[in-house]
């Protein structure tokens, strides 16, 4: 009993140590990825680099240079007009690329969003810096200055509704609901709610507004994307971990997403560059691009590294079903557009039926979208 005393906190080190080597090699030694060689682990990336050629469904068609030193944000408003955040600053450039103004902002922003043309006030910017949101009207004049709860807070998404204006805090892995005139009406993700929480592990959590007036939020550390009422109802939920190409890798994923015109998703991961189209109900639909087509070295793939922080791509779309993604390497948008249009289906697709069993709230939202047929009859 004495030694265990003088020896308790070496002993309790020990066990940890051994435990988590246990872990380790269970995970390590369960994934496809890794391969063993003289009694060490490796993973090889080299089978998620190149991606089959049959499901890249979109090509590059437009590059378009951004006159800053870093770029964070990029979101498109009316007139297909786009709006990058940056430096200290939003520019915004016409869809095909000329640079149309620049408007300054207090702080360094982190995300940006602009009022659609169901909005009150269509083409209002939305600038999340620091812990402030800072409201612009469309010609750059300023509106005004919203604070949020928590002076920690990271503003990392902003999402404009007609009435309604959402913000993903990523420090305290809540999503913010205001009014038009900046008062915080209700917050989604409160743990001391009693409701369904949000794993965020770093500063990425998007937002988006989907169709039907619902509200799509990355749970990145769960690797899925979840969809909400404005009140905060959870409807559907979809996304499974693994390195596969319908699968979302790594710890957290998808770091960003858009939604296309049709009601489609679009994904952006980090750890395995990668940009991806879903359905609304995650049924994979096709690869925009891949690690190589990005520009990613297939020796960067997984790199906790600082340098992959620069390897994590933001996406938007247009009224078009254009998706543009910010290359924060390039310092610039580029813009994809589908090219094999009869296989992609803009329109409807059947969903997988086998979809609904396995997730009993999409079954919900099936239910509740079949009142609603004119959701697939666009495209």
């Amino acid at each position: 009993m004495r030694f265990l005393n003088e020896h308790r906190g070496m002993l309790v080190t020990a066990v940890i140590a051994i435990a988590v080597g246990i872990a380790s090699y269970a995970v390590v030694s369960s994934d496809p990825l890794a391969q063993r060689s003289r009694g060490s682990f490796t993973i090889d990336y080299s089978s998620v680099y190149e991606v089959d050629s049959d499901l890249i469904q979109f090509r590059q068609t437009e590059e378009i240079k951004v006159q800053m030193d870093e770029v964070r944000g990029i979101c498109v408003g009316p007139a297909d007009k786009l709006y990058i955040a940056g430096d200290q600053a939003v520019a915004v450039y016409s869809q095909d690329g000329v640079e149309l103004a620049t408007i300054r902002t207090d702080g360094e922003p982190s995300c940006v969003a602009i009022g659609n043309d169901q909005h009150v006030s269509p083409g209002r910017i939305y600038v999340g810096a620091g812990d402030r949101i800072e409201v612009f009207e469309p010609d750059g004049s300023r509106v005004g200055t919203w604070s949020v709860p928590d002076d920690n807070a990271i503003l990392a998404s902003i999402a404009v509704a007609a009435n309604d204006v959402f913000v993903a805090d990523a420090a305290n892995r809540v999503v913010l609901r205001f009014d038009l005139a900046g008062k915080l009406v209700s917050v989604i993700g409160k743990p001391d709610d009693g409701g369904r929480t949000f794993n965020v592990p770093n500063t990425y959590f998007d937002i988006a507004i989907g169709s039907e007036g619902r509200l799509h939020v990355a749970n990145p550390g769960a690797l899925r994307i979840e969809t909400y009422t404005f009140d905060g109802a959870m409807e559907v939920r979809w996304g499974e971990p693994g390195a596969a190409i319908d699968r979302f890798f790594g710890c957290c994923n998808p770091s960003y997403f858009a939604v296309l015109p049709g009601g489609e998703i679009v994904t952006s991961e980090k750890g395995i560059p990668r940009i991806k189209v879903y359905s609304e109900f995650g049924e994979f639909r096709s690869v925009v691009a891949g690690p190589s087509m990005l520009g990613v070295a297939q020796s960067e793939l997984g790199d906790p590294r600082a340098v992959q922080a620069e390897a994590v791509f933001d996406v938007a779309t247009d009224s078009r079903g254009r998706i543009l993604v910010l290359d924060p390497r390039r310092k610039s948008v580029r813009v994809f557009e589908r090219s094999i249009v009869e296989k992609s289906g803009i329109g409807f697709q059947p969903v997988n039926p086998e979809m609904w069993d396995r997730l009993p709230a999409c079954r919900l939202a099936h239910d509740r979208l079949e009142a609603y047929p004119t959701v697939w009859d666009r495209g």
